[in-house]
């Protein structure tokens, strides 16, 4: 299987190199195998979309998977550049660390992370992956999913208490997202660290869909409730304008 799949990438990587495509014989001899190796391996990129079999001569080139691809990827990378600069100012507003996260099925990935000044070791890194159900990014864009996407959640994650205040009951999980959407933030509570707290709000893109969330993290001894009560209207302004230059509309907070 792997050596299947390493060939597969090499024949994708060979389609690149030749844009106007290359033949199964071609492609047996760059790969060094049989022919009949090849076809299968081209057949097989080409029911997936990934290559495409074009003109008389039949030759293989990259197919139109790429394009749905690249969208993705571009759009990934653009919530990255439309939000550093902000996430810097938040930053330096606050003197916390300041995080930007993606969903990915039933996690949230780290795509973006600004450190602050201090000592600070916590779990996050670029490319982490994370739960959202003891994650306040996490809750925030949980609880702007609907109900049957809530519920489909709820019925497959595998609960885990990370530290004593883990929410692991579904019960306690769905009360604590209806106060996210009443709120418009939401908090971790030492829940997926301990000594750590973080309080987070949703990002908004131009469908008014929540895929992506900003979070303030700090010590527990530095993130107290006065402190909060400052950095949460620095946070909301912050993902207000993110969602804005994502071609979110509407105003999301007064």
């Amino acid at each position: 299987m792997v050596q299947s799949v390493d060939r597969a990438l090499r024949i994708l990587e060979l389609l690149k190199e030749h844009p106007r495509g290359q033949g199964v014989t071609e492609v047996a001899n760059s790969l060094q195998v049989a022919k009949s190796t090849a076809h299968r391996l081209l057949i097989s990129l080409e029911r997936h979309g990934y290559v495409q079999k074009v003109g008389k001569e039949s030759t293989y080139h990259l197919g139109l998977k790429f394009i749905e691809m690249n969208y993705f990827v571009v759009k990934y990378l653009n919530i990255i550049e439309a939000a550093r600069p902000l996430l810097e100012k938040l930053g330096r507003e606050t003197e916390e660390i300041v995080h930007l996260v993606m969903l990915d099925d039933q996690e949230v990935v780290y795509i973006d992370k600004v450190d602050n000044q201090s000592t600070i070791r916590i779990y996050s890194q670029v490319g982490r992956r994370a739960p959202l159900y003891c994650t306040g990014v996490g809750k925030c864009i949980l609880a702007y999913r609907n109900e049957e996407e809530i519920l489909r959640y709820l019925n497959q994650v595998q609960f885990k208490r990370f530290t004593e205040h883990t929410f692991v009951r579904a019960e306690e999980l769905v009360k604590e997202l209806h106060m996210v959407k009443i709120n418009g933030f939401s908090y971790d509570n030492e829940e997926h660290e301990l000594g750590i707290r973080c309080v987070a709000a949703p990002i908004f893109d131009y469908k008014g869909e929540v895929r992506y969330a900003v979070s303030v993290t700090g010590q527990l001894h530095r993130m107290t409730d006065e402190i909060l009560d400052h950095t949460i209207p620095k946070l909301l302004e912050t993902v207000e304008e993110i969602s804005m230059k994502m071609g979110f509309q509407k105003k999301l907070y007064k």
